[in-house]
């Protein structure tokens, strides 16, 4: 993802728009002052996941693996596998693999990701 660069006054003129791209379309924007970056407009979604990789922290008796795994999972970066996905997919060997990669890829989702995105927002 891109992040798009703005001085202080096209945010002030513009900030109805950067904040309705921000929201809707996920987009980030720095803002300078000067030439300077000084702040940055993100989605919620962002500094939630920022936060939650703040509040990672190193936890004793973990791993590197693990606790970049924890921190992930709880950036809401990585989502947990069922562990039924997890064991009818661990025994396939690769060309099984490659053909149930194949096949999610040819899904096709009905209404697409972005109206339900927009339709969950309007729910809410």
């Amino acid at each position: 993802m891109t992040t798009g660069k703005v001085t202080v006054a096209q945010a002030r003129s513009n900030f109805s728009d950067l904040l309705a791209q921000v929201e809707l379309l996920g987009r980030r924007y720095v803002i300078a002052r000067r030439g300077r970056p000084k702040a940055a407009l993100v989605s919620i979604a962002d500094l939630a996941r920022l936060e939650a990789l703040e509040e990672g922290g190193a936890a004793p008796g973990l791993g590197q693996r693990e606790q970049a795994l924890r921190t992930l999972e709880r950036a809401g970066m990585l989502r947990p596998v069922s562990p039924e996905l997890l064991a009818s997919y661990v025994f396939l060997d690769e060309a099984e693999r490659e053909d149930v990669r194949a096949r999610l890829a040819e899904r096709r989702y009905e209404p697409s990701f972005s109206q339900q995105i927009i339709r969950d927002r309007d729910e809410a």
